[in-house]
């Protein structure tokens, strides 16, 4: 994706037993960055990073509905996207546009908790949901 601007930042885990996935990965040697509550989704995250493996995002439901029921509605837990940050997202959407790929949005924008930037969210045929961060919106 460096080809487009976009360099890795997440992987992103729902998971209908928070504690639990948490106290797996510790196991598996990632540490807890930060745990935040995303208001926007009604969701509780955690970032958990690695010195050898992929940083994890862990999505987990709060009470009523969130934008992960349905996910968890088939699935306990599933990775269901990967994250990427940018400089500026404009850029990289042209570029898409320029290589033929379909990119569509499928959220509002938000402003992260985590990276305090602008996010959302976003589906390509053929690799299925990507989170992008965009520097250039704070």
């Amino acid at each position: 994706m460096n080809k487009f601007g976009l360099e890795f930042h997440h992987i992103g885990l729902a998971t209908d037993n928070f504690e639990l996935t948490l106290k797996i990965l510790k196991k598996l040697g990632y540490k807890t960055k930060s745990i935040k509550f995303n208001k926007n989704y009604n969701v509780k995250n955690a970032i958990c990073i690695s010195k050898t493996h992929p940083t994890i995002e862990i999505v987990s439901k709060k009470s009523g509905k969130s934008v992960i029921d349905n996910i968890l509605k088939k699935n306990k837990q599933l990775v269901y996207h990967i994250c990427y940050i940018c400089d500026n997202f404009k850029e990289c959407y042209k570029k898409f546009k320029k290589n033929n790929i379909e990119i569509i949005k499928i959220s509002k924008s938000y402003i992260s908790p985590f990276e305090k930037v602008d996010s959302s969210f976003f589906y390509i045929n053929g690799i299925g949901i990507i989170e992008i961060f965009d520097r250039k919106i704070k």
